[in-house]
């Protein structure tokens, strides 16, 4: 374990699992330009968008629209961000991509609220700075879009502790960006940090799955007991959030969703403090 003096390792390796065959089994597809890790990973009708992202000493600015050419991943440049960034949470609403939160670099001791968006019928436009989301910046929410509003919930900011050190402060505030404006939402009811993201969405609902609510933080990392399974909906309507179940699989954070049917493919992510998963599953919202 890493507090073992173990070394956390970044990958590169690509799989694929063909969806339409029942019998189908992960098939080995690549690799991408570097290991990377904590970007933004989108479906967009065009492929899938790989935002951003870190490795071990550094965090990337470079943005690649990947596609399946004969069963192998190809790779087309888009337009770079203005700075590296991982960590940070993207949706896709409508046609624009909107970014907010992450931070610059491995060391860094304070995050971002600055908000990015990408219009993907403009791209030589390049991503454009909208107004910043007017509170604390934060690293590892969840965000979600419903037509051309984009929202964004939890996470955590960073402040610098006695040895310089990032010390988090878990979050519960939701927030829209609708208008050219923020409106900050009900809170949820509890934190919820590096939630699967983006976020379900179904009708007019949001679906917070799982997340690190900072109830075991002073524990050592040996004795933690797992994440959170709880699912909060929240309903865009009456601004209200509700419980929706639970999970009855390990809960997993720090991991992107995959649109699918009527669900959403939750794939890998990790259940405790240095355990990553293999599971893959298929979440579908109930109204």
């Amino acid at each position: 374990m890493p507090w073992d003096g173990g070394t956390k390792v970044w990958h590169d390796r690509i799989y694929t699992l063909d969806l339409s065959s029942p019998g189908a089994t992960w098939h080995e597809a690549g690799q991408l330009p570097v290991p990377n890790g904590y970007g933004v990973s989108l479906t967009l009708p065009e492929g899938i968008l790989l935002i951003g992202g870190s490795d071990a000493t550094r965090h990337f600015k470079e943005v690649r629209l990947m596609t399946l050419q004969d069963g192998k991943a190809a790779f087309e440049d888009f337009p770079a961000l203005p700075a590296p960034l991982a960590q940070m949470a993207g949706a896709l609403a409508a046609r624009k991509i909107h970014l907010c939160g992450g931070i610059e670099s491995p060391t860094a001791t304070t995050a971002s609220n600055t908000h990015w968006m990408l219009d993907l019928d403009e791209r030589a436009k390049g991503w454009q700075k909208l107004p910043d989301l007017p509170a604390a910046g934060r690293i590892l929410a969840a965000s979600a879009a419903i037509g051309d509003t984009f929202y964004l919930t939890g996470g955590c900011s960073l402040a610098p502790d006695a040895a310089g050190k990032p010390q988090r402060t878990y979050l519960r505030e939701a927030w829209k960006f609708a208008g050219g404006k923020w409106t900050r939402l009900t809170d949820m009811p509890r934190a919820a940090v590096a939630a699967a993201s983006p976020a379900p969405v179904k009708g007019n609902e949001i679906y917070v799955v799982s997340g690190d609510d900072g109830t075991q933080v002073a524990l050592p990392p040996a004795e933690h007991k797992g994440f959170t399974r709880e699912i909060l909906r929240y309903d865009v309507q009456s601004d209200a959030w509700q419980p929706a179940g639970k999970l009855d699989v390990p809960a997993p954070v720090t991991l992107p969703t995959a649109p699918w049917q009527d669900g959403y493919v939750f794939f890998n992510g990790e259940v405790k403090p240095g355990v990553r998963t293999p599971q893959v599953f298929l979440f579908t919202p109930q109204q």
